[in-house]
């Protein structure tokens, strides 16, 4: 299953040339945000449930960051608890308090998050209609009394038994709607044939 969701993600072939692969690192704690998350909602914690999962390289290009994961579940309603979760209106403030703590504790000595937002909205957004929600976010950092702001994109994705998403990150301006949309329909076209 793992090799069939490999398929799935982002490949090369997804993005321009420009845009160069490393291989996925597994972030520290991730299990245990994902279970915090859940809890700050009041969802249902899927984890336990996984079956396989997939992640893409992690494709950088100047200061952007682009990458994808999929995610094989034993019952749909593994997928149904996550999606009720994307609906759910606790999730953008639960997701703001987790980027700040996570970002707080990774970036340098001297330099601070000073706000983040983030917003979901379910449906598709004009996309595939596996596109169950697609999320934006701006992250504003100071540092040695500079400004910077991160901008954050998501879409999560179904397919039967699957979830999958794309995640964005780029440093002083967002990515190219365009671009992301190419890069969303190519996974969620993917995801939807299992």
């Amino acid at each position: 299953m793992a090799a069939q969701l490999k398929k799935m993600v982002l490949q090369p072939q997804d993005l321009p040339a420009a845009w160069k692969g490393t291989p996925y690192q597994a972030q520290a704690g991730q299990a245990s945000d994902d279970a915090a998350l859940s809890k700050c909602v009041g969802g249902r914690d899927t984890q336990h449930d996984k079956v396989a999962e997939a992640h893409s390289a992690d494709y950088t290009m100047g200061n952007g960051m682009i990458s994808s994961s999929a995610t094989s579940y034993r019952s749909q309603s593994d997928i149904d608890a996550d999606v009720e979760m994307l609906h759910n209106r606790k999730l953008e403030g639960c997701l703001e308090q987790m980027v700040k703590k996570d970002l707080a504790t990774s970036l340098p000595a001297g330099s601070k998050v000073e706000a983040a937002s983030i917003k979901i909205t379910p449906g598709s957004a004009g996309g595939p209609s596996n596109v169950v929600a697609t999320g934006t976010g701006i992250v504003k950092l100071s540092a040695n009394r500079q400004r910077a702001a991160v901008y954050l994109t998501f879409a999560f994705i179904t397919g039967p038994l699957i979830e999958a998403d794309v995640q964005t990150e780029t440093l002083g301006a967002p990515l190219p709607a365009s671009m992301l949309k190419s890069l969303v329909a190519s996974v969620a076209g993917r995801a939807a044939k299992g």
